[in-house]
């Protein structure tokens, strides 16, 4: 018994400083090096504004605070930042850019709720078609939230996206025409796109 508590203790302890360590001292310093104090001062407000007043707040609270604090990053495509077509950047690369597209919107929000304490289990990257305010129909991503982890209906999926500074029931967005797919490498099977962003999340690549 006495090994057993021993064991859960030091899974514990591992398991909490884990937690912690979504933003550290170098990352911040490192930032400043590479994009400039303003960088650095937008990763030190993610742990001020987000992680650090967050923490015992109700999951609504979270999801519409880290929805509102990342939506405020600019809009770029990924040619223009990267020079490719489909790049699925890091927090890190996001954050220090200050700007990305509609994947880079939905993982800074996965991966700071998933610090938070969201279940990653009811947080899902999900393809759309959405149709724009000239009726344009184009390909999307969003977050979706799950308030229950089987969903029966569309008004158990909230979707957190970068289009809407609202977070609202998928019923309640008649500009989205159509799911595509959603997907968790976190939960479920794992495409190279998401083993590459995990690779490069672990890295904390900038």
């Amino acid at each position: 018994m006495m090994i057993l508590r021993m064991y859960l203790f030091i899974v514990f302890v591992f398991s909490s400083l884990g937690a912690q360590d979504l933003i550290t001292d170098k990352i911040k310093q490192e930032a400043k090096v590479k994009y400039g104090i303003r960088a650095q001062n937008r990763f030190k407000d993610i742990e001020s504004s987000l992680l650090d007043k967050l923490h015992n707040a109700s999951e609504m609270k979270k999801l519409n605070f880290v929805n509102t604090w990342v939506n405020a990053t600019r809009y770029k495509s990924d040619k223009s930042l990267y020079g490719v077509n489909d790049y699925w950047a890091t927090l890190y690369e996001f954050i220090g850019k200050n700007a990305g597209d509609c994947e880079d919107y939905t993982i800074a929000k996965y991966y700071i709720l998933k610090e938070l304490g969201v279940d990653p289990r009811r947080m899902k990257f999900t393809y759309v078609v959405y149709k724009n305010r000239s009726g344009k129909k184009i390909s999307h991503m969003v977050l979706s939230y799950l308030k229950v982890l089987k969903p029966k209906s569309r008004e158990d999926i909230l979707i957190l996206d970068n289009n809407n500074r609202l977070i609202l029931p998928a019923t309640k967005r008649s500009d989205i025409v159509k799911v595509v797919k959603m997907i968790n490498g976190d939960t479920g099977p794992k495409s190279k796109k998401w083993k590459k962003l995990e690779y490069n999340m672990k890295r904390k690549k900038l």
